[in-house]
């Protein structure tokens, strides 16, 4: 982030408002520390300031950007005139550099840095991201950049858009890190600027497939499988996208929820497991759920092992996959095959 070090300068437009000759437009650039008079024809005049509706002085040193605002002011030639005289705004600039930005997105889940925001959009999906400063004049610039990132640092490449950011239909492929640059021009050499950066990241609607691998062997895939007493099975559950967003893989026996998996982001993506049974399983068949081996997480992809089957306990199994955009489910019915012995 590149800042500028250099003296306020003050910008004062005058804007007569039913303007009777008593003062004319002007402009006028002070640095701080310069004395501002607000009237220059009569000794005898006031000033408020509309925000605060107190007097000021019509001549006074600035001192910072507080100073800035709408001044109505009045020109008294006669004390005893029983006319009020017709009144004028004062419009006062102070021109600043910008020194915070707001942007689209919320903080970001790992609070890595007050300058990054972070975005979730759904595939094919259209959006305006925004970009304003909270202070700054004249008025500041907004420039949007992508930036990419590697081993030895980062490099911005300028998209040539000003203002808001309009994504059309974003492609899957299309996360990001995008980069906001807000500046204005304290002279005519130097540009003040201040970045915000937009994590943006493109899910999907999950969609999940289950296969199963008996004997080290892929199984037909469809929705009915054959089972064989004691025969050892390892089910998997792949989903067609990864987090983000925030994304649960849940394995169902029989409406038993064997295992769920939370995966969420904060600096990397983390994956919490766990095993949950029913009360009223009997200890029978919990035995036979507890049996079940969970293998090595590698989204997102969710699979278990179970060596010993037991259709008395269950009849089906259930894979669900739900994230932000909607959630999906594949049922795999166990059925028992042609058995020897």
């Amino acid at each position: 982030m590149s800042r500028w070090n250099g003296t306020l300068l003050l910008a004062v437009v005058f804007t007569a408002h039913n303007f009777d000759g008593n003062d004319s437009n002007r402009t006028e650039v002070l640095n701080i520390g310069d004395t501002l008079r607000l009237s220059e024809k009569t000794n005898i005049n006031t000033c408020y300031n509309v925000n605060t509706g107190g007097p000021v002085e019509v001549s006074w040193t600035i001192r910072g950007t507080n100073d800035g605002g709408l001044y109505r002011c009045f020109d008294i030639i006669y004390l005893n005139d029983p006319i009020e005289p017709t009144p004028y705004y004062v419009m006062v600039f102070i021109r600043h550099e910008v020194s915070s930005v707001i942007a689209s997105g919320d903080i970001c889940a790992d609070n890595s840095s007050s300058y990054s925001m972070c975005l979730t959009i759904m595939e094919r999906a259209s959006t305006t991201l925004w970009c304003n400063a909270t202070d700054g004049y004249p008025t500041p610039i907004v420039r949007w950049f992508i930036r990419e990132i590697d081993e030895i640092g980062h490099k911005d490449t300028d998209l040539g858009i000003e203002g808001p950011l309009l994504i059309h239909k974003i492609a899957y492929e299309c996360t990001s890190l995008l980069v906001c640059k807000v500046g204005n021009y304290i002279n005519k050499e130097k540009e003040s600027t201040v970045e915000k950066l937009i994590k943006v990241y493109v899910g999907r609607q999950p969609n999940a497939a289950i296969t199963t691998v008996k004997d080290g062997k892929l199984q037909n895939s469809g929705t009915n499988i054959s089972i064989c007493p004691r025969d050892g099975m390892v089910f998997s559950c792949d989903v067609n996208t990864s987090p983000p967003p925030d994304m649960v893989i849940r394995w169902n026996m029989s409406d038993i929820y064997i295992l769920t998996l939370n995966s969420t982001m904060n600096s990397v993506w983390n994956t919490a497991a766990y095993f949950t049974l029913s009360s009223n399983v009997s200890i029978t068949c919990r035995t036979k759920f507890e049996s079940i081996i969970q293998h090595a997480t590698n989204l997102p992809n969710a699979t278990i092992e179970w060596k010993n089957i037991d259709l008395d306990c269950v009849s089906y199994i259930k894979c669900e996959a739900a994230n932000m955009f909607g959630k999906d489910i594949k049922t795999l019915n166990l059925m028992k095959g042609q058995c020897q012995g």
